[in-house]
């Protein structure tokens, strides 16, 4: 009897350990994710909106505000986008991609 009970104890604190490291698994692939959707955002916005016909030109990349900018569809991803002035003023650019998305919390 005291067997059983040792073993259900051990079963059962495999099975959390197995339950905790399915959601962190889970959780480390959308972080993934949003890294590479992130990077891809800023390579398109490389090739796109920052040249020189568009770097004084706000409709091109609105400077200092967030805005959506998502290139294609993501699913359950928003990605927001700012462009601000880098460090030497309005000669340089600096470009900020914040990815969210909702998860459930254990």
């Amino acid at each position: 009897m005291v067997s059983l009970v040792i073993l259900a104890l051990l079963a059962s604190g495999l099975f959390s350990v197995f339950v905790s490291s399915r959601y962190l698994v889970a959780r480390t692939k959308r972080r993934l994710m949003a890294t590479e959707i992130a990077r891809l955002e800023i390579e398109n916005k490389r090739a796109g909106i920052i040249r020189a016909d568009c770097w004084y030109n706000a409709s091109c990349a609105p400077v200092g505000s967030w805005y959506n900018c998502n290139s294609s569809n993501y699913g359950s991803f928003t990605v927001d986008c700012r462009m601000d002035n880098g460090p030497g003023g309005a000669d340089y650019r600096k470009m900020t991609v914040r990815v969210r998305w909702n998860e459930a919390q254990i």
